[in-house]
């Protein structure tokens, strides 16, 4: 009996592991999906896993609709990964009910603004508003995933959290950052973030994440108060963020926020960051 429930126990660990790889996959083909998705060899690179392993756990993702094939063989979103998105669009509204901040601030600003959702040690870009100025970032691009501690909203989010969880993501992320932003240390970063807090809690990033670009963003709040799973921002050339315009930047930014949280429409975190 004892080897019985030892054997059930791995297996539902195996389980378990399993079902975290397969989300885990999801995401990452969500982060590509706008360039053209993923191979297997790819995928394996990306995400440490055995050429073997992604390729099962792929078939399971296509087989279930949430996955599906290009003409070159790379996998996309399916059509079940639509319907579960628009499932939680309709729950948490976080889409609709920013596009409307969005669109007042690529038109205040004329630069392009941004809508960011937090996934745990991650953000995601869901909302691109272009503006009126004809030069433009094209730093974080609709479907885009970077890691907390990366770009603008990265910070905001950061900043917005107490310092031990903040600290505690970043060293989470450290491995994943060093690889792709070098000039990012922790330490760097955490300093990045006690500037970001003592500025409102707005996150500035110019030319760490794309040349001759830059970004301000800042984290609306759950309607607890809390750390919230929402941030608005602004992205432009570096010429367009001088510290001359911060402060008409800042007010936009803090104008928008103080809208969408007194609206008390952002639910609370805890539920949509996974």
């Amino acid at each position: 009996m004892a080897r019985d429930r030892e054997r059930a126990g791995d297996q539902s660990r195996q389980g378990s592991q399993s079902v975290r790889r397969a989300l885990d996959l999801l995401s990452l083909i969500a982060a590509w999906d706008r360039r053209g998705g993923l191979s297997v060899a790819e995928v394996a690179d990306e995400s440490g896993l055995t050429k073997p392993t992604a390729h099962r756990l792929l078939g399971e993702l296509l087989h279930a609709g949430f996955l599906e094939q290009a003409p070159d063989r790379r996998y996309q979103l399916g059509p079940e990964a639509y319907a579960v998105g628009a499932a939680a669009e309709a729950r948490y509204g976080i889409q609709q009910q920013t596009l409307a901040a969005a669109a007042r601030l690529a038109g205040a600003s004329e630069d392009v603004a941004v809508v960011t959702v937090r996934r745990r040690l991650h953000y995601v870009c869901i909302h691109r508003e272009e503006g009126r100025w004809p030069v433009r970032s094209h730093v974080l691009q609709l479907g885009d995933r970077l890691p907390l501690g990366v770009g603008s909203p990265g910070l905001a989010f950061l900043a917005a959290m107490s310092p031990d969880d903040a600290e505690e993501i970043v060293a989470a992320n450290a491995d994943e950052v060093s690889r792709t932003f070098p000039h990012l240390p922790p330490d760097r970063v955490l300093g990045m973030i006690d500037e970001s807090r003592a500025r409102s809690g707005i996150g500035l990033n110019r030319g760490l994440v794309g040349d001759d670009s830059a970004g301000m963003s800042v984290a609306v709040p759950a309607a607890n108060g809390g750390p919230g799973v929402l941030s608005i921002g602004i992205v432009a050339p570096a010429s367009r963020m001088e510290p001359d315009r911060e402060p008409l930047l800042t007010s936009l930014l803090l104008r928008e926020v103080e809208h969408l949280a007194g609206r008390g429409r952002v639910r609370r975190s805890g539920r949509a960051d996974g």
